[in-house]
């Protein structure tokens, strides 16, 4: 079992709301940075994305502030505009305040309040079985990767593929996070040193992929098969320009060039097995499941009692062979990573 930080009391209270809302079936990310072009803007303590049904989803921000002078007003305001920029469909608001008058403000401007009431409650119950944001983002602080990720660590990998869920559920958010999938599945394979955090960023980074994946699909799932197909097909290869807009853009590069083809640039491009993908996104029972798959692969990898490849339920077995085969990585091999391990502890005992 890994060792648990002692957490301070603002960060506590974001973890009891983060187990509260997951209780309800929410898919929760905590401490999301919101940025734009690489631009550090604001903190989002909790995202909330819901499933309501084939065609609603539900994406909701949350600002807690557990703190002696709440400013509940000030972060009324601040949670709307969040809501409003980002286009969620609510906000929330979790404050110490318990004034009445709080809930009117925020019933004027739409937002739920969570008072003082409410969070006292939520004080007497534990998250031992999870580990917590800041237990792991203390062990992805300990690894770094300088061809991947310069002079930072791994938990800058983690906070860019978190901030995709705010800003980029689409297919350039999907592709860009498939990359960062691929990479920690590898190191799963090669490094023993750093397996265990690779398996669960493999499993933190898969569930983020399904929620994006979701979302897309909210749009297409009601076309015909044959439609459904060739939009996923469209947006997996070419990203959200598409191949009309990767067309234009090839064009206009190979006239300023000069460069008479670009038929290297398609071929590269055709040559990703997107098929793998498509295939298993655009069935219909797969497109029904993948948001109860994403919250499993979330609660697994922050499970204090780790889940090996091999000990996964079926369904969570399927869709990561999918990404094993789009990565052309050996099933088998990667789901005997436990047993690989323990027979090498026997050999050296």
């Amino acid at each position: 079992m890994e060792k648990q930080i002692t957490l301070f009391k603002g960060e506590l209270m974001e973890e009891l709301l983060r187990k509260y809302f997951l209780s309800l079936g929410y898919y929760v990310a905590r401490s999301v940075k919101y940025k734009y072009e690489d631009q550090d803007i604001t903190d989002i303590d909790l995202y909330l994305y819901g499933r309501s049904s084939s065609l609603t989803r539900e994406r909701i921000n949350v600002d807690i502030k557990n703190k002696k002078s709440p400013q509940a007003f000030e972060r009324i305001i601040w949670a709307n505009g969040i809501k409003q920029m980002l286009n969620f469909n609510s906000c929330i608001v979790a404050t110490t305040d318990q004034k009445p008058v709080i809930h009117k403000y925020g019933n004027i401007h739409k937002t739920t309040i969570l008072d003082g009431a409410f969070l006292a409650k939520l004080k007497s119950e534990s998250i031992a079985e999870r580990l917590s944001e800041d237990d792991l983002m203390i062990q992805l602080s300990e690894f770094k990767d300088f061809n991947v990720t310069g002079n930072k660590d791994w938990r800058s990998i983690y906070e860019a593929s978190k901030s995709k869920l705010l800003s980029e559920q689409d297919f350039s958010g999907f592709n860009s996070i498939l990359m960062k999938l691929h990479y920690f599945i590898e190191k799963c394979l090669i490094s023993e040193q750093q397996r265990l955090l690779a398996l669960r960023m493999t499993y933190i980074l898969l569930s983020h992929l399904l929620v994006i994946m979701d979302f897309i699909l909210k749009d297409i799932v009601f076309l015909e098969q044959s439609i459904r197909e060739k939009r996923l097909s469209n947006g997996l290869t070419y990203g959200n320009l598409g191949k009309e807009g990767i067309d234009r853009i090839i064009d206009m590069a190979t006239k300023i060039s000069g460069t008479p083809s670009a038929g290297k640039v398609y071929q590269s491009l055709e040559d990703n097995p997107t098929h793998i993908l498509k295939e298993y996104f655009s069935k219909t029972d797969n497109s029904k499941s993948i948001f109860q798959y994403a919250k499993d692969l979330e609660n697994i990898g922050f499970k204090v009692n780790f889940t090996y490849p091999g000990d996964l339920d079926a369904p969570l077995k399927s869709v990561l062979a999918v990404m094993l085969d789009y990565f052309s990585v050996e099933r088998v091999k990667f789901f005997n990573l436990k047993h690989d391990a323990a027979k090498r502890t026997d050999k050296s005992s």
